[in-house]
């Protein structure tokens, strides 16, 4: 297993260096050919099989593991309390809307020149730097609550300068497991890096939830608690080689490289698609979690301290997915991205019928389990569909998606003030199915391209 980056030669994944426009002369969607023919199929010799854990004898990947599972758990219980912050503050769905837009408009605007910047510098200190300044964030909000000095407008500029770290961090994280990784083992990777945050999303939800029911702690120790777990993801950094960038025939400038990703991006059209569904389900079915603070107390007459225990249940759905998804082989991954993205907009619509907590939390399962199963193989598709000199450009996008869903999560909470939770979820789960429907109707309408696509690769596989 290679550490650096990959060659051009790398299992025909790629086969172009910098600069090379041959990704271009790709047939249209051939990716829809079924994982036997395609890049995505793992090894013959029982790949398919293997479990995704065996990745972690990757020295270096195994210490980014680390680092991103600390990371994930103090995101996990980020969810939870800056929600209960922001509501307890105004009892408002819209404020927890509210102090999510700064961190959407900064994700949306910058995360493409994170990717650009992933690209270009050393990812180790690029890392370092946004987890320290998370990290070092977080404690200010702490002193803010334990001080009682905090509003609703002291989170929200919070949450703007989070929005900013994490538009460099999260591109340069994803790119870096794809500098790592080849083959089979990116497979794996990705499957062990969904496992991770779908265990953190247990792990950190109720680990919050046990710290805010303390009233000694509240919400300023939780916020203490992701402090110092950033300290450790920081240490765990220190530990990593260098990451010199990916060569460059000559110089260019930030703003050429964020044009050069996005005409590769409009250019390849596999890429292209894969981005767009994905921007669609995020900004559409995703926004049902901005919600769920009053779904829990004015619908089904619980604290909203208790959201923990909802994305806990998700979480383990999740797991689970993930876990079958990375043993065994997708025949379509394509097809069955769209169908867990058509599950999430049917569990939603469940959801938003739940008449008791314990029905919602059972239904909360099928929605992890369709969301991580659309989210994994979405991920899997891009990484391996992409060039590497691209991967932290097109890493961005996926990025600038959660930035926009931040950003939708204003008027959605508004809506919901106006018009009902159990309503609210039900129009996000219709708009996400829209968007799946016409995801399975552009792969459709394509099956002459793929047959198309199976002729020209035929006389090179014989």
């Amino acid at each position: 297993m290679a550490n650096g980056p990959h060659t051009a030669d790398n299992g025909g994944r790629h086969g172009t260096g910098p600069g090379s426009d041959a990704h271009l002369r790709r047939p249209p969607y051939s990716w829809l050919v079924t994982a036997t023919d395609r890049p995505y199929s793992l090894d013959a010799e029982g790949g398919a099989r293997r479990s995704p854990f065996t990745v972690l004898g990757h020295a270096q990947y195994r210490l980014l593991f680390i680092g991103s599972a600390l990371a994930m758990l103090a995101f996990g219980m980020l969810n939870v309390v800056q929600g209960v912050v922001a509501f307890e503050l105004t009892g408002k769905n819209g404020a927890v809307g509210f102090v999510s837009l700064g961190q959407g408009i900064a994700m949306l605007i910058l995360s493409p020149v994170g990717g650009a910047l992933s690209d270009r510098i050393s990812k180790r200190r690029l890392l370092m730097f946004a987890q320290g300044s998370i990290g070092m964030l977080f404690g200010v909000i702490a002193v803010l609550i334990y001080t009682d000095v905090i509003t609703i407008w002291l989170l929200a500029l919070c949450t703007l300068v989070l929005g900013c770290m994490f538009a460099l961090m999260g591109p340069t994280r994803q790119a870096w497991v794809g500098d790592l990784l080849q083959g089979p083992d990116l497979a794996h990777g990705v499957a062990l890096q969904q496992l991770m945050m779908n265990a953190t999303r247990i792990v950190g939800p109720l680990l919050a939830g046990a710290l805010l029911a303390v009233s000694a702690i509240g919400p300023g120790g939780v916020y203490v608690a992701m402090t110092l777990t950033f300290a450790l993801v920081v240490a765990v950094m220190t530990l990593m080689e260098p990451t010199p960038p990916l060569p460059k025939a000559g110089k260019t400038s930030v703003l050429a490289d964020l044009n050069e990703g996005m005409h590769y991006i409009r250019a390849t059209d596999d890429v292209r698609l894969l981005t767009l569904v994905f921007a669609g389900v995020v900004l559409s079915a995703f926004s049902y979690q901005t919600i769920m603070p009053g779904f829990l107390e004015n619908e089904l007459g619980h604290p909203a301290s208790q959201l923990g225990f909802v994305f806990g249940t998700t979480a383990v759905g999740g797991i689970l997915t993930t876990l079958f998804i990375s043993m065994h082989q997708p025949r379509q991954p394509a097809m069955l991205m769209l169908a867990f993205g058509a599950a999430l907009s049917a569990s939603l619509i469940l959801l938003a019928l739940s008449p008791s907590f314990g029905v919602a939390l059972v239904v909360a399962s099928l929605v992890g389990a369709s969301s991580s199963g659309f989210q994994m193989l979405n991920n899997v598709s891009l990484m391996q569909r992409t060039t590497p000199q691209f991967f932290g450009r097109v890493m961005a996008v996926t990025m600038m998606a959660f930035g926009l869903n931040a950003i939708v999560a204003y008027p959605v909470g508004a809506l919901a003030d106006r018009i009902g939770e159990r309503e609210t979820i039900a129009m996000v789960a219709v708009v996400s199915l829209v968007v799946v429907g016409a995801g399975f109707v552009g792969t459709r309408r394509t099956g002459a391209a793929v047959a198309r696509a199976r002729q020209a690769e035929s006389p090179h596989t014989g």
